[in-house]
């Protein structure tokens, strides 16, 4: 019998060394990451056009995304505080194995025809509940495979496989659905997710850096996640720069399937391609991130990365063109891919090990307003136009970002002067 790959004893300042593709466990973590979230673009994909299908018109969209999304508000700091407390491995082969049987399950309902707004809508939900869980046990496990001081460089990995695969899923949805039909396109969606949750099982931690943490009652956990927000400004400071970013730059995702069928009539296979793009130009950032390592200070690189992101909206609600709208959206994917990945390392790093759960529990209750952005962007969608809806709200992206750096003096770029002598 073949024995299980398994990281070498890493300790002190090897430890703090390691790098993230060394690690055996990283590597598996990697795979899975990529193939899960290729389930997520293709899910995303799907259910806005299942949604437009229903007859819900891109109110129904925005409703559908906010009822995705909800679960982080209400779950999420629960969800970061389980992820301290159980093997967090295991919590996401469970999450793997329950969101796949939904989507099967969803796609049995939509071949039978005839799925009904609120269906999709409550799907939508069911769906978040599950996937609330997946966030915060899975980047709490990209720095327990490698180290604090590598964390920039996981994540970046991390996310850049999350971003590449999910390009390739959401394209390969939006081919899947006018071949196969979208229930079957479901059907394709549950086996992937099997096989992301399937690639964490042969997952071994490195011996040497697992901490062993006496856990409180949950309750105490729970009320010690909410006193991070009231005791550290830098958390608190995160939390509402990521609140305003899903309200008015994030929520576009909304926009994109009525933008392909009304603005740009492209039709699924377009709408495909607008995810794609995203996803490729959120891969980018994270190789150029990849790359320039810790040589930018992070916070005001955050607030540029702010500022970029909603004037690239405002470009993408002047496009009329597919392809133009796609090369403007690998802009806006690159602008998201670094905002997220700049905001799970600032805030991971801001507080002790023992707490990262939690602490990407509290990023994962910043996206729980993501339900605000979605009904506010179909509402101003079903009143505009999508056009109209992008450039409003990238217009309130850049006031927000101007505000975040004109509130917190850590988020400003910093000119050297040369000292004058006395």
């Amino acid at each position: 019998m073949q024995a299980q790959e398994q990281d070498p004893p890493v300790i002190g300042e090897e430890a703090q060394q390691i790098r993230p593709m060394q690690s055996a466990a990283f590597r598996w973590l990697w795979f899975s990451t990529g193939m899960t979230s290729g389930g997520n673009l293709m899910e995303r994909t799907a259910t806005a056009w299942l949604a437009l299908q229903s007859g819900g018109g891109a109110f129904a969209v925005g409703l559908v995304f906010a009822a995705h999304s909800l679960p982080s508000l209400l779950f999420g700091l629960a969800a970061g505080t389980i992820a301290d407390r159980v093997d967090r491995r295991k919590l996401l082969v469970v999450v793997a194995a329950a969101v796949s049987a939904l989507m099967a399950f969803i796609g049995w309902l939509a071949d039978r025809g005839n799925v009904q707004v609120w269906q999709v809508v409550v799907l939508g939900f069911a769906a978040g509940c599950i996937q609330v869980c997946d966030t915060p046990a899975r980047q709490a496990l990209v720095l327990d495979t490698t180290s604090r001081k590598a964390a920039t460089n996981a994540l970046a990995l991390n996310g850049l496989a999350s971003r590449s695969c999910g390009a390739l899923g959401a394209i390969g949805a939006g081919a899947l659905i006018p071949l196969v039909g979208i229930g079957h396109a479901y059907f394709a969606i549950a086996a992937v997710y099997v096989i992301g949750g399937l690639l964490i099982t042969p997952m071994r931690m490195p011996r040497g850096i697992r901490v062993t943490v006496a856990h409180p009652p949950f309750h105490h956990a729970l009320r010690d996640a909410g006193r991070l927000i009231i005791d550290l400004p830098a958390v608190r400071i995160l939390m509402f720069s990521g609140i305003a970013g899903e309200i008015f730059a994030f929520s576009f995702g909304s926009a994109l399937p009525v933008l392909s069928k009304d603005v740009l009539r492209a039709g699924p296979e377009g709408l495909g391609t607008l995810n794609g793009a995203n996803s490729i130009g959120s891969a980018v950032a994270l190789v150029l991130l990849l790359a320039v390592g810790d040589r930018l200070r992070r916070e005001p690189l955050l607030v540029s990365i702010f500022i970029a992101y909603g004037a690239s909206l405002v470009l993408l609600g002047m496009t009329r063109n597919l392809w133009l709208a796609a090369a403007v959206l690998v802009v806006t994917g690159f602008c998201a891919g670094a905002f997220d990945l700049l905001q799970q390392t600032l805030i991971q790093l801001a507080v002790p090990d023992e707490q990262r759960g939690r602490a990407v529990g509290i990023w994962v209750l910043g996206l729980g307003s993501a339900p605000v952005g979605n009904l506010e962007m179909g509402a101003l969608i079903g009143a505009l136009g999508a056009p109209g809806a992008l450039a409003i709200n990238g217009a309130l992206a850049i006031a927000s970002a101007a505000g975040l750096a004109a509130r917190a003096p850590a988020f400003r770029w910093k000119l050297r002067t040369r000292s004058s002598p006395d």
